[in-house]
């Protein structure tokens, strides 16, 4: 089903400020897709008979997002034991101790 081109633009803000806002309040740890995904309101939500293939879909299209905030600074991905991590940007770990000290 279509979707107007404004709810497009809104919902991918929504989300990536949703992935930042839980990194930012969790940074003390790092979390995997699956682990970001399970704590969002990013949909997991497909029918039964495509399932294998939309899993697969899903799965990538959220790595895609994630890589792509790492990308520009707003959240740090690393490999730890053959996995992708995601956790807070250096830049707010350092601007919130700051803050603190």
């Amino acid at each position: 089903m279509p979707i107007a081109r404004k709810e497009f633009e809104r919902s991918a803000a929504r989300l990536e400020k949703e992935i930042v806002d839980f990194l930012n309040a969790n940074m003390d740890n790092a979390y995997t897709s699956d682990e970001i995904m399970a704590k969002t309101s990013f949909h997991t939500e497909f029918d039964f008979e495509a399932a294998p293939r939309i899993a697969v879909l899903i799965a990538a299209n959220f790595v895609a997002f994630t890589n792509d905030l790492a990308a520009k600074g707003k959240i740090s991905s690393k490999v730890v034991n053959n996995r992708m991590y995601f956790t807070a940007a250096k830049a707010k770990r350092a601007r919130i101790s700051e803050k603190k000290g």
